[in-house]
């Protein structure tokens, strides 16, 4: 049976591109050899990092907070871009995060080779779509998925409302005893999740691709259901292969994609266009019969139009001065005067440094400038006893009180090694 989908879609998988167009696929160069039609574009994103982490910080700060611990890990050597599939508020200042990353360099590139395309192009990395092909189970209780291709195996275990794990198995090679092994730790991840987190994972869903294996071979004493997800036809190179991966794509909501609201709602939009063409026709059919009717009208008002036009001239020639549109003006002077009043950047980073206590570390420092004052964000921890952590805070709020800050929100968390806090400051601009 032939898919009826039309969409096609980009696969950068392994270090290959590949273009699937109805049940056709083929390998190009890069995207920019898809000569046209609105795509999908999943990729890898060369191999970079998918996990889920559990971050010491409040929700709106975690991505920040995941690239500093990826640099100071040595993950990373270069600034970090982090897209975030799934994340969940764990504790007080606690958040569970599931999220790739890769350099903010690489981010860059696809970002424009999708703006230089002429079709609309929606990105998706492949744990992304992984995510959404899991929670499309429907399980309320934790299940595996993996999808196996050449020397690799995604494995991503969660719910349909939650993620548990997230890693990718890697084989040294494809040769039989390799891909063994390769299962056996997709086995070893999963036994170990189950001992640690103490659930039980019944099933694992296999997604499988054109170069992927025959499936894992345990032993009898594995308990838990393997279930192929289910395939369709490809043609490749001339052979058909049964596979299972892009069946589950084109189950997935285009709103799970990294790219911007517009094209996601260009996306969807697209499929109106018979019917926005059957309206735009009919409008010009009424607009026409209107057009015949009125024309008799436009007519007589024409000729009325010019027997007024001599008075028209008299009295233009009496019109008052027109008054100068100097308002517009003003309001950009008085907008500029704002600027120059507020405190800059440079001074509010000042007031902060000299306020805080020698044993304090700010972990993240945000100021946002808006039409009447500043507002500035404070997380930091430190590692002084109770009594010396509090009352240098205290000290910390009173020397900004004193330098014109006005206190809107004030958190203060005592844990047992260490004390954060989170401060929010607001500035008049006069």
């Amino acid at each position: 049976m032939m898919n009826r989908d039309a969409r096609q879609y980009v696969l950068e998988l392994d270090g290959h591109t590949y273009l699937c167009s109805g049940n056709r696929l083929e390998e190009i160069a890069e995207l920019k050899d898809v000569a046209q039609g609105d795509q999908w574009f999943i990729s890898d994103f060369q191999k970079t990092i998918s996990r889920m982490m559990t971050i010491e910080a409040p929700v709106r700060y975690a991505e920040l907070m995941v690239q500093k611990k990826l640099q100071e890990s040595g993950e990373f050597d270069e600034p970090v871009s982090v897209l975030t599939h799934w994340k969940k508020k764990a504790g007080r200042n606690t958040t569970h995060i599931f999220f790739t990353a890769f350099p903010i360099r690489l981010s860059n590139l696809y970002f424009q080779q999708i703006k230089e395309h002429e079709d609309n192009i929606l990105l998706f990395p492949l744990f992304s779509v992984l995510h959404g092909v899991l929670r499309r189970t429907r399980h309320s209780t934790p299940v595996a998925l993996v999808f196996q291709h050449d020397r690799f195996a995604d494995l991503i275990i969660g719910t349909k409302k939650t993620i548990l794990y997230a890693n990718r198995c890697v084989a040294f090679d494809t040769s039989e005893e390799q891909m063994s092994g390769l299962w056996d730790t997709v086995r070893t991840d999963i036994t170990t999740l189950e001992t640690e987190n103490r659930i039980k994972v019944d099933k694992i869903f296999l997604l499988n691709w054109i170069d992927s294996g025959s499936g894992p071979k345990w032993s009898g004493d594995m308990e838990k259901a393997v279930l192929p997800m289910e395939e369709e036809e490809i043609s490749f190179n001339g052979k058909d292969y049964s596979v299972s991966f892009f069946k589950a794509v084109r189950m997935q909501s285009a709103f799970r994609a990294v790219s911007s609201p517009l094209e996601k709602i260009s996306c969807y939009s697209q499929r109106l266009v018979p019917c926005l063409n059957i309206i735009f026709l009919l409008a010009i059919l009424l607009c026409g019969v209107g057009y015949l009717s009125y024309s008799r009208k436009a007519e007589r008002l024409e000729r009325q139009l010019m027997d007024s036009q001599g008075q028209i001239a008299t009295l233009q020639q009496g019109a008052p001065l027109q008054e100068v549109p100097y308002k517009e003006t003003l309001s950009f002077v008085r907008g500029l005067a704002r600027c120059r009043k507020a405190p800059s950047y440079k001074t509010v980073v000042n007031d902060i440094s000299e306020a805080l206590p020698k044993e304090t570390s700010v972990e993240v420092l945000k100021v946002d400038y808006t039409k009447d004052e500043v507002e500035i964000e404070i997380f930091g921890k430190t590692k002084d006893t109770f009594d010396l952590a509090y009352n240098g805070y205290q000290r910390f709020i009173d020397v900004l009180v004193q330098r014109g800050y006005t206190v809107a929100e004030s958190q203060f968390d005592t844990e047992i090694r260490q004390s954060q806090f989170l401060t929010r400051f607001m500035k008049k601009i006069q």
